[in-house]
């Protein structure tokens, strides 16, 4: 069972682990373009925890796929002064095809309808088709700039429900993560 939970700043190494087993392939349509371990180490210990909202899938305490919602602070062609984010998404191959990257895109979309976004763009490659599939689902605009694909999604405005939603999810993830713990630790025997 996958749990999905926001992240920690104390958890970064739990990011690094899972974006190096990435293999080339995947870490070039996550990046954009070639990376080695060394830059991912750096990018993440580079993240600015106050401006990007990280929420990944957790198989036991192994991290399976990752969102990140980033605010690039950017003003957009429709005009100053509206709130931009940037979404990436990662998922292990052998959890791909499973609904998991849309439930971490939909978990991404609720926190910066909270957040109050306005404009959230993901970018990806022309051969992400993955990628694009699930982004179009929410989106408003798809098209092709700088030889990137870039998909505009349209931030929903945030109500009582929406925050309670993403409340009630917190405190959900948080039980299923103590109980998974729970559930998962090897019972100690005692001498008779």
């Amino acid at each position: 069972m996958l749990v999905f939970r926001k992240l920690m700043r104390q958890e970064s190494s739990a990011l690094k682990e899972h974006l190096l087993r990435l293999d080339e392939e995947d870490r070039r349509l996550r990046f954009g373009h070639f990376v080695t371990a060394e830059v991912i180490l750096a990018y993440v210990d580079a993240i600015d925890w106050s401006e990007t909202w990280i929420v990944g899938a957790f198989e036991g305490e192994v991290l399976r796929g990752v969102v990140e919602l980033r605010d690039s602070g950017a003003v957009n062609d429709q005009g100053a002064g509206r709130k931009t984010a940037e979404i990436s998404v990662t998922v292990e191959p052998d959890h791909q095809n499973h609904g998991v990257g849309t439930r971490l895109l939909e978990e991404a979309l609720l926190i910066a309808s909270n957040r109050g976004f306005q404009d959230i763009y993901l970018i990806c490659l022309p051969e992400n088709a993955r990628m694009q599939h699930v982004a179009r689902k929410y989106a408003e605009r798809v098209r092709f700039e700088d030889g990137d694909v870039e998909i505009h999604i349209a931030g929903r405005q945030p109500d009582p429900l929406s925050y309670f939603a993403e409340i009630f999810g917190d405190g959900i993830a948080l039980w299923e993560t103590a109980f998974d713990r729970m559930t998962s630790r090897p019972t100690r025997k005692t001498a008779s």
